[in-house]
């Protein structure tokens, strides 16, 4: 009986709770949908559950958290591409894909992260620029020795890196 009377008390919290998740939830398509890459943004998004009650700005340092992480793997793949090559070619192709990548993740992407708590959205735009610049540089690396093929992984990762940093500068972009 005393579970009755409690009752009406858990069904309003409930229900104030729910329309927070749904704005959270619109707020995150509304967010990508001004992306080159929604389906994208989305997904890496909805895969951090801060995203459910986070701002636009707190979408924004969610997204370049994302490219930190992916930044951070990218260059382990490309240090272990290192070390299992013995074509001295293809290492110097990955070691200038490692110096990007070692920028991006340990320099790049941690200041627009830092910039972006600043509110100062310049510096924040500036450094996710600079970041984007690695996988197209990776890539580049290679196409100046023809002899040398891209790691078909690294081709993956440079794709993928790349559309997750247009996504963040889109995003910071439309932040102000």
């Amino acid at each position: 009986m005393k579970f009755l009377a409690w009752l009406p008390l858990f069904l309003l919290v409930n229900f104030l709770h729910q329309p927070t998740t749904l704005v959270g939830a619109d707020l995150v398509q509304e967010t990508c949908k001004k992306t080159r890459y929604p389906d994208l943004c989305v997904k890496t998004l909805k895969s951090n559950p801060r995203s459910s009650t986070a701002d636009v700005k707190g979408l924004v340092h969610i997204m370049l958290e994302a490219n930190l992480a992916n930044s951070k793997a990218t260059l382990a793949k490309v240090d272990k591409l290192l070390e299992e090559s013995g074509d001295k070619s293809l290492k110097k192709c990955l070691d200038d894909c490692a110096e990007e990548y070692d920028t991006a993740a340990n320099e790049d992407f941690p200041t627009a992260i830092q910039s972006l708590e600043r509110n100062d959205l310049g510096t924040a735009k500036t450094y996710a620029s600079a970041a984007l610049d690695a996988p197209g540089n990776c890539r580049d690396t290679f196409s100046e020795d023809p002899g040398v093929k891209t790691p078909p992984d690294l081709t993956k990762l440079n794709d993928y890196s790349e559309q997750l940093s247009v996504t963040a500068l889109m995003m910071l972009n439309n932040l102000g």
